[in-house]
């Protein structure tokens, strides 16, 4: 009897041993897991990205048809400086509103004249 209970003994102490030296899957998933959304939320990232891009793009396409569209629309030295801050030259600007390059000028310098009585 004695030797049956040593027996069971010595063959428990060797199957734990075993299941600590076996491989742990959990930590395998885990790492995978954690790839896949990293993974996620870069493309998260850039898609939110190219959607900021679009939104601009259509922003801007829209405030260019509202100036070029209305035509009773008062253009404003407002829409005229943000046009020119946009990148737009002074004759692009005219030939977007259709209106002169003289009247264009005369915006962009009034409110260039605005700026500096306000610096100082």
């Amino acid at each position: 009897m004695g030797w049956i209970i040593f027996g069971l003994f010595v063959s428990s102490a060797i199957l734990f041993i075993l299941s600590l030296l076996q491989k742990d899957r959990t930590k395998e998933l885990e790492k995978q897991v954690e790839n896949m959304s990293i993974q996620l939320m870069q493309e998260m990232y850039q898609l939110k990205q190219k959607v900021k891009v679009m939104e601009e793009e259509f922003i801007l396409e829209s405030n260019q048809d509202d100036l070029l569209g209305d035509p009773a629309r008062v253009l404003t030295r407002d829409d005229v400086l943000a046009m020119y801050e946009d990148g737009y030259s002074v004759t692009d600007i005219a030939t977007i509103t259709n209106r002169e390059q003289d009247d264009i000028e005369t915006m962009l310098a009034s409110s260039s004249e605005r700026k500096e009585t306000t610096c100082l």
